[in-house]
């Protein structure tokens, strides 16, 4: 999807800068993407942050899916996304924000946008394997019913932002609408954008057109190239080894510690 960049610090208020927008790389290149914009200095908010230090954010994700696709109340503008992005200086095109694209750059005017395109073949390849199979995969729906604290919150964030964006609730319909999908993002995302606001941009095109479109130096070091599918198969690890974690202990607290509670009495008695 796309990102948003820095400028001004009147242009802001709360965040006291303007926002990049990278194109729909998702699933791949996202991360790498990241990286290249927190090295020229704009720290580049990424659904990982769920996992992390911003866990209490996916409650105003949500309410936002829920507004914007289900009818839950108006979409969001300038101030909610003010809350949601922090003073994260760049926006990765990762779920749910990349379902955000056109409000995203109505709410910031003064936002570059970057297009990260690749071979819709290829890309289709790797987001099957990688989100599509990891979203809908058994195990992630057996914790999403059981871990209703953890689990339950990050799943939600995705399969209904999958559902009310993208039309797609299981791995047949995402076989099927993807790639037209993706198509008509990109179609959104030009028609919508400025010409002055926006870059066309492949990874391999390395710094150069990146850092003169931003009005960045050039850094010195290798434009950072990750492996997304590894990227990918590790968040969902993380969520299922946190998901698992949470049931053990409930398992212990409901059952376990009750009978050696009952154990222990009797012994006494």
């Amino acid at each position: 999807m796309f990102c948003a960049v820095s400028g001004s610090t009147k242009v802001f208020g709360v965040l006291g800068r303007s926002r990049i927008g990278t194109g729909p790389t998702q699933p791949t290149h996202n991360q790498a993407m990241c990286n290249a914009l927190e090295i020229l200095g704009l720290p580049c908010w990424h659904s990982t942050q769920f996992m992390s230090t911003r866990f209490g954010d996916i409650e105003m994700w949500q309410e936002a899916v829920d507004r914007k696709f289900f009818g839950a109340g108006p979409k969001s503008g300038r101030q909610e996304f003010d809350q949601l992005l922090h003073d994260f200086g760049a926006v990765s095109s990762d779920t749910p924000a990349i379902a955000f694209a056109d409000d995203l750059i109505e709410a910031y005017p003064e936002a570059k946008v970057v297009l990260v395109e690749r071979d819709v073949d290829s890309w289709y390849e790797s987001w099957m394997n990688t989100v599509i199979k990891n979203t809908y995969d058994p195990f992630v729906t057996f914790a999403y019913h059981i871990d209703r604290f953890f689990t339950r919150p990050i799943a939600r964030i995705h399969l209904t932002t999958f559902q009310g964006w993208l039309g797609i609730s299981n791995p047949e319909d995402a076989r099927l609408k993807s790639k037209a999908k993706y198509r008509q993002h990109y179609e959104l995302v030009r028609r919508i954008t400025p010409m002055d606001r926006l870059l066309e941009y492949k990874l391999s095109d390395g710094w150069e057109p990146l850092c003169e479109f931003l009005g960045k130096p050039v850094p010195d070091q290798p434009f950072p190239h990750l492996n997304e599918k590894k990227r990918v198969d590790e968040k969902l690890q993380l969520l299922l080894s946190q998901g698992m974690k949470r049931l053990a202990w409930k398992v212990f607290l409901y059952f376990l510690a009750p009978l050696t509670l009952a154990g222990l009495m009797c012994f006494v008695m």
